[in-house]
C-alpha cells in the first residue's frame, strides 16, 4: 500500500491529535509499528504569522520521518501560503483537516464546518495542491449532522483537485466522537473513488482492521487508542501486548522525552494526560493516578512511578 508516495506494509498510521502527537509520542508509536505519523493540527494563519504556539509544532528530530503536517483553515489564500512553508520545512506531505469538531475550530469556519461548504473546501484544497509539489490529502467526516451525510459528495469534489488520498471519520460533527460509526460510508467511497481511503475512528483490535479491510479501507489511522498505548501498533500487526514491566519502562522513557523537549515542569504536567492509559488495569492504578496528579515536578513524578512499579 502506498500513501503520499510512501510504501506501507500494514497501513498503520498515527492520527494527528492536538495536545498529544508531538514528537515523543510519534517516536514511541513508530518504535512499535506506526509506519507513518502526522503532526498535531496546525493553524495556517498561526504558521503564516509565526506565532509562538504554532512554530514549535513543526519541530522534530531528523529521525521523525516520514511525517505529514496537518493544517486547518477557512481561507484558500492562507492554505496555500502555509503549505509552501511546510514544504520548505521538508515534510513528506500535507493533510487538510475538514473533520475536527471542536468549537474553537468550527467557529472559525474550519475543520468540520467545511462539511457544510463543499465549494469552499474545494477551493482550499486546490490552493494547497497548486502551491506545493508534495502529496496532499484531506480528512473529512460523514457530514455535519444526520440530515446532511455528504461525505460522498465532498470526496467526489475533492478528488478532482488532485489529492493523493482521503481519510474518513465515519461520524458527523454533531455526533463528535460518540454514537455508532457509519462505516457503510467507507464502502460507498471506495466504490466511487480511485483514491486510497484511510479509515479513522475506534480502531482498536485486529478484528476491527479485518472488518474495515473488507469494506475497502486501504490504511488505518489510530488516534485515541494509541494514547499511553504505543503497543497498539504492534498488536494490530499481530504482535503481543505489553507486559507490566515494559509499560513502566516506556512510561518513564516518555516522561524523559517530554522533559527534554518542554523542560521538567511542563514535561511532567504534559505527561499526566497519558498516565491513566499507561497504567490501566495494573494493580493499584487508581491510587497511583491520585498520587501522580499531585506531583509538582518531574523528579517527584518519577519517584511516584517507581514506587508504584515496586508495589506489585
Amino acid at each position: 500500500m502506498n500513501l503520499y508516495d510512501i510504501s506501507l506494509r500494514h497501513g498503520l498510521v498515527l492520527a494527528p491529535m492536538s495536545g498529544y502527537t508531538n514528537w515523543p509520542m510519534r517516536a514511541l508509536s513508530r518504535r512499535f509499528g506506526a509506519e507513518l505519523c502526522y503532526t498535531e493540527m496546525i493553524s495556517s494563519a498561526g504558521l503564516i504569522k509565526s506565532t509562538k504556539n504554532t512554530l514549535p509544532l513543526l519541530d522534530r528530530p531528523m529521525e521523525d520521518a516520514p511525517l505529514i503536517a496537518q493544517i486547518f483553515t477557512a481561507s484558500p489564500d492562507d492554505a496555500g501560503l502555509s503549505a509552501r512553508i511546510i514544504q520548505d520545512q521538508g515534510f513528506d506531505g500535507i493533510d487538510i483537516n475538514m473533520g475536527c469538531p471542536v468549537k474553537k475550530v468550527v467557529h472559525k469556519g474550519a475543520g468540520s464546518a467545511l462539511m457544510k461548504d463543499i465549494s469552499l473546501a474545494q477551493r482550499i484544497t486546490e490552493s494547497v495542491v497548486q502551491a506545493v509539489s508534495i502529496p496532499v490529502s484531506v480528512k473529512i467526516r460523514a457530514g455535519w449532522d444526520s440530515g446532511s451525510l455528504n461525505a460522498l459528495a465532498m470526496a467526489d469534489s475533492l478528488e478532482k483537485t488532485g489529492i493523493a488520498c482521503i481519510t474518513l471519520h465515519p461520524r458527523t460533527r454533531a455526533e463528535m466522537y460518540l454514537g455508532t460509526p457509519r462505516w457503510e460510508i467507507l464502502s460507498t467511497l471506495k466504490a466511487q473513488l480511485k483514491l486510497p481511503v484511510v479509515a479513522s475512528g475506534n480502531i482498536k483490535t485486529v478484528q476491527d482492521l479485518e472488518n474495515l479491510r473488507c469494506l475497502g479501507a486501504d490504511a488505518f489511522m489510530i488516534g485515541r487508542g494509541a494514547v499511553g498505548n504505543p503497543w497498539i501498533f504492534r498488536e494490530l500487526s499481530g504482535g503481543p501486548g505489553p507486559e507490566a514491566v515494559e509499560r513502566i519502562e516506556i512510561l518513564l522513557e516518555h516522561l524523559d522525552m517530554l522533559c527534554s523537549v518542554l523542560g521538567d515542569q511542563r514535561g511532567s504536567r504534559f505527561m499526566k494526560k497519558y498516565l491513566s492509559a499507561y497504567v490501566k488495569g495494573l494493580p493499584g492504578a487508581a491510587l497511583f493516578r491520585q498520587q501522580a496528579c499531585t506531583a509538582e515536578n518531574a523528579l517527584k513524578l518519577r519517584s511516584i512511578i517507581k514506587e508504584f512499579s515496586n508495589s506489585w
